[in-house]
């Protein structure tokens, strides 16, 4: 930026209209070295426009003079402090070689910000003093920010430290154990698990989170030996543990465990709840995860990646008698029973037709959509003249699931209902299924009778039949 324009804007930000200060701090952004202390005097503007403005421009400023300037500003009230992190941590690596001096800093906060720093930026080429921070600093939170910074650094040399460190203040022990749940060192493992027998159960309820993500034989056989003497949280975390480690404890209560996790708790439980089931093997999990599948809320978020992972876990059991229940149980919620019907399609479980075939006429739409999707798909003899009777339902969408079945089953007893009802669906989505399903039945005798159609579907009946061979029929 030529010098006359930068003198310019820098002379704007103490221009009296707001707007016009506003304006010359966010230009600055463009600038250089000489634009860094004018923008700094700037956030203590009394606009919010302007100190937003100049915040901004500092952050885009990627120079070491920006970060060393800005540091002075750690020590100052509560938003001139914040606003430095916030630029020290924009500035990446290159503010890293400015802090080893604020590492001795006399005040507290002054080295934890610092290290605070080195932990978001993620990079630091003088691991060895955060070593010695973490053994020797005289205040816990700067000890704690420490450990939980070698973890995040990946600094593996660190993990003998951080293991003795355990024997540190319960608020440092958090943060050793979240570093060594980074580092994942079976070396660690025996020192963790005696913290199982720590009388802080926090301490406890930590210890055993972290054998469950450090992941060794060694801790699944204390986990399971803590699992017959826990109780309450302290159960359910290490029931959780183990489930994560691909075991179950054969326990008679587990089951229950389980499905009591999988009912009342988050999602991230539920999804842990539903791997235990399935470590578990006992078929009498299906109905549970149904039914918790039926309570999901459309606006829910994940809402598809939730009903996968129970479609999965309950198509895992296979076509079974309690799935077959869940389809005639009018208890069942619709939602949950039409995820039911869906896996028996995908599965194409036989012994399900009966009950679909009943459920093509629920008055619930979705539940007569889905049954018709899933007789397409088991193919059952029985149930074709109930899909032809299908085509003809009020709803659009059963109508279209009936007729993409029907075509995929090639029934021909269904060309003549397909060609009454081409001639009076109004909803060109359904007609191009009735005439995907016409062309897949009998391609030639679909065409010869074109001439009945009307202009528009004729032009769709012709796009489509090109990937048809006319001379066979299904």
């Amino acid at each position: 930026m030529h010098k006359a324009k930068i003198s310019g804007l820098i002379k704007n930000l103490g221009h009296p209209d707001a707007s016009r200060r506003r304006a010359a701090a966010e230009a600055l952004a463009e600038g250089d070295e000489r634009a860094v202390y004018p923008l700094i005097r700037a956030l203590r503007d009394d606009n919010y426009g302007v100190q937003d403005a100049a915040i901004n421009s500092l952050k885009r400023i990627k120079q070491e003079i920006t970060a060393y300037m800005v540091l002075p500003l750690l020590r100052e009230e509560a938003f001139l402090r914040n606003t430095a992190l916030m630029i020290l941590r924009e500035m990446g690596q290159i503010a890293v070689p400015l802090l080893p001096v604020l590492l001795k800093d006399k005040d507290d906060d002054i080295r934890k910000f610092a290290v605070d720093i080195i932990h978001d930026v993620q990079y630091c080429d003088y691991p060895e003093k955060l070593i010695e921070m973490l053994t020797g600093d005289p205040n816990p939170n700067v000890r704690a920010a420490a450990a939980k910074t070698l973890g995040a650094l990946n600094y593996r040399e660190a993990v003998p430290h951080l293991v003795a460190a355990l024997n540190d203040e319960e608020w440092v022990r958090f943060s050793v154990l979240e570093a060594l749940t980074v580092l994942r060192d079976e070396g660690s493992v025996d020192s963790i698990v005696a913290l199982m027998n720590n009388p802080s159960e926090a301490i406890r309820l930590a210890a055993v989170e972290v054998l469950g993500k450090i992941g060794s034989s060694k801790a699944r056989d204390h986990l399971m030996g803590h699992f017959s003497k826990a109780e309450g949280f302290e159960k359910r975390a290490t029931l959780t543990s183990l489930v994560q480690l691909e075991t179950v404890p054969s326990s008679p209560g587990t089951f229950d465990d389980l499905v009591a996790m999988l009912r009342g708790g988050d999602w991230e439980d539920r999804f842990i709840a539903i791997k235990g089931l399935l470590l578990l093997g006992d078929e009498r999990a299906v109905f549970h995860m149904i039914d918790v599948a039926g309570s999901i809320d459309f606006s829910s978020p994940d809402r598809d990646e939730k009903i996968q992972a129970v479609r999965e876990a309950v198509s895992s059991f296979g076509c079974n008698d309690t799935l077959i229940k869940i389809i005639e149980d009018d208890s069942v919620k619709y939602r949950g029973k039409s995820l039911a019907v869906e896996i028996a399609g995908d599965l194409k479980c036989t012994s399900a037709v009966p009950s679909l075939i009943k459920l093509i006429r629920s008055e619930f739409r979705d539940l007569r959509r889905s049954s018709a999707q899933s007789l397409g798909q088991i193919d059952g003899e029985e149930a074709r003249e109930h899909l032809i009777e299908a085509i003809r339902d009020h709803d659009s969408h059963v109508r279209k699931s009936s007729v993409i079945a029907l075509g995929k089953l090639c029934e021909m007893s269904a060309f003549e209902p397909l060609m009454r009802l081409l001639h009076k669906e109004v909803y060109y989505d359904v007609i191009e299924e009735i005439i995907h399903a016409l062309l897949h039945i009998n391609t030639t005798l679909l065409l010869s009778r074109i001439g009945e159609l009307d202009e528009r579907i004729r032009e769709t009946a012709a796009r489509h039949a090109s990937s048809f061979n006319s001379g066979v029929s299904c």
